[in-house]
């Protein structure tokens, strides 16, 4: 859990902003005037979230018993499994920050197809400004070890609900590493990277940046024979764009691969996440889901057919996929 305190005394009357300080994972992050007005500014606000394109209405909550977490569901559970799948999806984003609602646009529209998402961050105050690199795979994992123990749970809202079978893990950036960790886990079985990839990391082009990250030799082996299939979401101009196509590259195993780039004018990696309904990554995401998890021929072809929107929306600037089946 992050701890807020301030820097400096300002006047919140005249519309100043405070600088603050963030206490997380031992360390203390101070944030400017001008970082936290950024932060700020691309905050959604609730007219990108409140009509999804779904069938279920959403809701946001924080579970007590799983600490620094949101979890975004159908309000009605009712459904599931009898009438459809509640298939669940863990994601860190903004990168590795203790962010729990900056993609809630994005969240909310995955949830809405039938999804179980589970967000590794607590929601962030208003005036408050996330703390950075606060989460780590463990804290993914921490997700799906609390929702397998729910589905067990007599008394448990999600008692026998989810499609545990079917386990997702997203990741924006920082993030999108921490996924890939856990590629070996045999609980999971989708994989979504988003402006991320281990690139030269993987090669330790960077020692001090592979450190940082905890990319090890046998990171790079669970990406190169993967045995679940993986989703590269990246913007055009993003600099993650060239991890992510070695990424595609390095991949040898059989298993379905995509890797498709995205126009997106200003901050390419922050993605579309924050826009209506996630944008273009929540179309996006929502898709690969479908396919993967709900069997949706109409998903399938989104990927498998060059008439796709996928292909004829120029906005989507490069496509390139391998193994699909």
């Amino acid at each position: 859990m992050m701890k807020v305190g301030t820097a400096a005394i300002c006047l919140w009357a005249l519309g100043m902003l405070c600088p603050q300080t963030v206490q997380a994972q031992g360390t203390t992050q101070t944030f400017t005037q001008e970082q936290l007005k950024a932060y700020f500014d691309l905050r959604p606000t609730p007219d990108k979230w409140v009509d999804p394109t779904g069938k279920y209405p959403v809701v946001m909550e924080v579970d007590p018993t799983l600490a620094d977490h949101t979890i975004y569901h159908p309000v009605d559970l009712s459904a599931f499994p009898k009438k459809d799948k509640l298939p669940v999806v863990l994601m860190s984003g903004p990168g590795c920050d203790d962010d729990g609602d900056s993609f809630r646009p994005f969240w909310t529209e995955i949830a809405s197809h039938g999804y179980l998402v589970i967000a590794t961050g607590e929601p962030v105050p208003d005036g408050v400004r996330a703390a950075m690199g606060a989460t780590t795979e463990e804290d993914m994992k921490a997700g799906i070890d609390w929702i397998l123990a729910e589905n067990q749970r007599p008394g448990s809202k999600y008692y026998q609900k989810v499609d545990t079978r079917h386990i997702a893990l997203f990741g924006q950036s920082c993030g999108g590493v921490q996924a890939l960790k856990l590629a070996g886990d045999p609980r999971v079985s989708l994989l979504g990277l988003w402006n991320s990839g281990l690139g030269a990391m993987a090669d330790n082009a960077d020692p001090t940046r592979s450190s940082l990250m905890g990319i090890t030799p046998a990171v790079k082996e669970l990406l190169i024979h993967l045995t679940i299939p993986i989703a590269y979401f990246v913007g055009d101009t993003d600099a993650a764009r060239p991890n992510a196509a070695m990424d595609y590259d390095r991949i040898q195993s059989p298993v379905p691969v995509v890797y498709a780039v995205r126009e997106i004018p200003g901050d390419a990696h922050g993605g579309t996440f924050r826009e209506k309904n996630g944008g273009s990554f929540g179309q996006a995401g929502v898709a690969w889901l479908d396919w993967q998890f709900k069997r949706s021929k109409k998903a399938a072809k989104i990927f498998k057919s060059t008439k796709s929107l996928l292909y004829t929306d120029k906005k989507w600037v490069e496509v390139k996929t391998k193994n699909l089946k």
